[in-house]
Order: C-alpha cells, then sequence, then structure tokens
C-alpha cells in the first residue's frame, strides 16, 4: 500500500471517529436539557407570545430585565405583535450551550434553542438563549425571524 494512500486513510478514519464523538457529545448535552429547558419553554411561551411587556418581565433574567426598562426595547417587543396571536408550537431544538458568569446569578449555563412558531400571520421562527442558574431558568435573549419582518427590520428583540 503506498504512502499516500495510508496516510489518507489514517486521516479518513480520524476525521470519521472525531465526527462520531462530535455527534455524540453534542447528544448528551442536548439530553441534559430535555427534560428541564423544553417545559420551561413551553412554560413561557404564553408571556413570550403576549406583546403585553409587563406580562414578560417577569420571566427574564436580571440582566435582561436592565435592558427591557428601555423604552426603545420594550416598543420594538410590542412591535412583534405585528406577528398575531400564538396558535402552536414545534418541539424546541437544542442549538448549544456553554458556561458563562453572572453578576446577579453567579456561574450560569446559557442555553441556546430554536422553535418553529405558528402565529396568525404564519410561521416564524424563535430563537432563544436561556440562563440557568442551577435551580431554574429564565430567558436572556429571544428573537422572532419571519417573513412578515423581511419589508422592515428583523423581529430580534435582545436581552
Amino acid at each position: 500500500m503506498s504512502l499516500i494512500l495510508r496516510r489518507s486513510l489514517i486521516f479518513i478514519t480520524l476525521l470519521a471517529g472525531g465526527l462520531v464523538l462530535y455527534s455524540l457529545w453534542y447528544g448528551i448535552k442536548a439530553d441534559r436539557y430535555e427534560e428541564t429547558a423544553i417545559p420551561y419553554i413551553d412554560s413561557v411561551m404564553p408571556a413570550l407570545t403576549s406583546w403585553q411587556p409587563e406580562r414578560l418581565i417577569p420571566v427574564l433574567s436580571p440582566q435582561a430585565k436592565a435592558e427591557f426598562a428601555n423604552e426603545k426595547v420594550r416598543a420594538a417587543y410590542r412591535s412583534l405583535g405585528r406577528l398575531g396571536q400564538f396558535q402552536a408550537m414545534e418541539k424546541p431544538r437544542f442549538i448549544a450551550s456553554l458556561a458563562d458568569s453572572s453578576e446577579q446569578l453567579g456561574d450560569v449555563e446559557l442555553v441556546d434553542y430554536e422553535v418553529e412558531v405558528r402565529f396568525d400571520s404564519g410561521p416564524a421562527l424563535l430563537k432563544i438563549r436561556l440562563v440557568a442558574d442551577g435551580h431554574s431558568y429564565h430567558v436572556r435573549r429571544f428573537g422572532f425571524h419571519s417573513e412578515i419582518f423581511a419589508a422592515g427590520s428583523s423581529g430580534a428583540v435582545r436581552e
């Protein structure tokens, strides 16, 4: 067997092994949040899609609450009401998680999910970042992406 062929086979084997290990690691991380984060997202959807800041604020992280004190951020959130009334959602899909720290909450885990959501105006994609402090979750940031916003600005609301 030639040297180039042998090295190529070793490279392909290492690459395939790396992909398998990454897939296993990703699946383990996703399963870790399956029983807690998905029910939390289900429970906050009514507040998140109410388009009423006073209903949303209790589910926000301390950092997001501070940002939400800005009237421009509140107005941007209320403008998401163009999506209409919430109808249904698909099962949230785990995207990623990473360790972080917060002045108010200490060491936390940031957990990202995507959720396909249906409103009166049609489908939208919700991207949501949760803060897990070991005891509970809080919404740190979220954004709705929909064709209804294509003519205007994005439907994202940050922290």
